[in-house]
């Protein structure tokens, strides 16, 4: 599969995609630490739009409130207590792949795969915003 994608012209991430490589912006609500981005694009002189193509493009990880003492998070429990990761990347003959990981890398709750790259970017905006800000996991 060629890791290069259309984008409609109007599309609010195809707007974002200059001809240099970037990283493409992505609204990452509060709770969330970025260990890793290298989620980048350019626009070609066609008008096509190529991605980074590698397994590593992003993870980030939950963090408790820092207002909140180890005693709080630790009372209040559920996703709040807990370290949520989310890898994502680029995985050949499959497509873009959003995973959730929870509490580590051996476990895995939920998995996204798509080979079009705006469903990609809001699947993993989605995500990071349901488990934080609703306080829920994605449905595997």
């Amino acid at each position: 599969m060629d890791p290069i994608f259309r984008l409609p012209p109007s599309s609010p991430l195809a707007v974002t995609v200059s001809e240099d490589w970037g990283l493409i912006p992505l609204r990452v609500p509060a709770g969330w630490n970025v260990i890793y981005n290298q989620l980048s694009a350019r626009r070609l002189p066609d008008g096509r739009v190529e991605a980074n193509d590698s397994e590593d493009l992003y993870w980030a990880r939950t963090a408790p409130p820092p207002w909140l003492t180890a005693e709080e998070v630790a009372e209040e429990g559920g996703l709040r207590a807990r370290e949520i990761n989310i890898d994502a990347g680029w995985y050949g003959g499959y497509g873009f792949r959003v995973v959730v990981l929870d509490p580590d890398w051996d476990h895995e709750r939920a998995s996204y795969t798509t080979p079009d790259l705006g469903e990609f970017v809001a699947t993993l905006e989605a995500w990071m915003w349901m488990i934080t800000q609703r306080g829920k996991l994605p449905k595997p």
